[in-house]
């Protein structure tokens, strides 16, 4: 049994999440993938895949080896790659993750850029504002932006992410213009998130902190929509600077409680927390953490 190959077979079927997946990007036949993990669970001794007749899920077990598979891969194919080519140019599959705002409207004009300086790595980006355990997920970067939990995962600051209060002029004009975060509690609110019964608001100026329970006519999981929505004059949004930064230059929306300040959420590239972080990932990161830097310049 070549462990390696078997490890390569086990790490690309949770990556795409199947055997026959995996196969077409292998390039082999699936027969083949599902005899090596096979293979490899009995070499090893354990059970890594739970297998059912439509899908299949990581054992406790299989979870934790297939981050040190991962590890060991990617120092494998590191260790060819600088063999061939010395220290030449990165290549490889880049697997990302990132919500679909920030995708759209900061990740898709750097990509070009990305791929101008590292024309050999192919990037894979999938865009879900879905929660996504990059690990479990077969990412080798997801693009959070949240305050992070504690966790197994490191987390590398790529830039801040300060949120605005807005809402349309003619929203203001029939609504009136809130002066503290306790008048929301008598407008319409637009809500990230799936909560039915409203959402708990805490701002604060410096000096004081009041929180509010809001409710409105609106839960969305993006904050595109919500800024949509909020332009129609649905309603007040609390929403990232860079999802509403061009219709507040547009003056399709207005800020207002500007002296009242969310907590801070940032925008972070987490990632396994791998010994040794493959050259092409770390690549992709110091690239945003550049990038984004110059943007706010």
């Amino acid at each position: 049994m070549d462990r390696i190959e078997c490890m390569r077979a086990f790490v690309a079927t949770v990556g795409a999440n199947g055997f026959a997946a995996a196969a077409r990007a292998m390039d082999v036949p699936r027969s083949k993938v599902s005899k090596q993990i096979q293979a490899l669970e009995e070499a090893i001794g354990v059970q890594l895949l739970q297998r059912t007749t439509r899908s299949l899920h990581l054992t406790e077990a299989g979870a934790e080896y297939y981050e040190a598979a991962r590890e060991v891969i990617a120092s494998v194919d590191e260790a060819e790659q600088r063999a061939r080519n010395g220290i030449g140019e990165l290549r490889g599959v880049l697997r990302v993750n990132a919500p679909m705002s920030f995708g759209l409207r900061r990740l898709g004009p750097l990509i070009p850029l990305f791929h101008e300086q590292h024309p050999n790595i192919e990037l894979q980006l999938v865009l879900s504002d879905q929660q996504v355990d990059p690990v479990r997920g077969g990412f080798d970067v997801t693009i959070r932006i949240a305050s992070l939990p504690d966790s197994s995962l490191v987390a590398r600051l790529l830039a801040p992410a300060p949120r605005i209060m807005v809402a349309s002029p003619a929203y203001l004009e029939r609504a009136g213009t809130p002066q503290s975060p306790k008048d929301l509690s008598a407008h319409q609110c637009l809500n990230y998130g799936y909560l039915q019964s409203g959402v708990s608001l805490q701002l604060s100026n410096g000096n004081e902190t009041q929180r509010v329970h809001v409710t409105g006519p609106l839960h969305a999981n993006n904050g595109d929509l919500l800024a949509q929505a909020a332009e129609a004059g649905m309603g007040i949004a609390l929403l990232p600077g860079f999802i509403v930064e061009e219709a507040l230059a547009a003056g399709r929306l207005v800020a207002v409680l500007c002296e009242w300040q969310a907590p801070p959420i940032t925008i972070n590239a987490v990632y396994s927390s791998a010994r040794r972080v493959p050259q092409k990932t770390r690549a992709f990161i110091e690239f945003l953490v550049t990038e984004l830097a110059q943007e706010r310049s």
